[in-house]
């Protein structure tokens, strides 16, 4: 895994915006470059030089998928519950024994593709070198 993906990955996970990501990247890749040095020679691991930076309340891609997965698997358990009340209508006939599987289900797998949406998105170019 490269360092820019590492330091990208992290970067988000402090809350930077992309255009704040572009930026660290583009000083890592030109200090990098004039001096010729790995940029982990030059930083550090890309988690210490993350940690330079400002932790800031924004929310990623990755985290809106996790949080509508989530949305839907406590709606769908709701909704459960409100048809086994108020209309009698077990739903276990539709969705076999365990009811609560497929909220389960969904909750790890908008974890997992949210966790993989922010690891794998690629950083943005900077305006700059546009």
């Amino acid at each position: 895994m490269s360092y820019e993906r590492k330091l990208t990955f992290n970067l988000r996970l402090r809350g930077l915006s992309e255009a704040e990501i572009a930026e660290a990247l583009d000083e890592v890749r030109s200090h990098e470059a004039a001096a010729g040095t790995p940029a982990e020679a030059e930083f550090g691991t890309a988690e210490e030089y993350a940690r330079q930076f400002p932790k800031k309340k924004r929310r990623t891609r990755g985290k809106t998928i996790t949080a509508i997965g989530t949305v839907l698997a406590v709606s769908y358990v709701l909704l459960a519950v409100i048809l086994i009340l108020l209309f009698r209508v077990d739903i276990r006939d539709f969705v076999g024994p365990v009811t609560l599987l497929p909220a389960l289900v969904l909750v790890l797998v908008s974890n997992l593709a949210g966790f993989l949406t922010d690891y794998f998105q690629p950083a943005q170019r900077s305006r700059a070198l546009l």
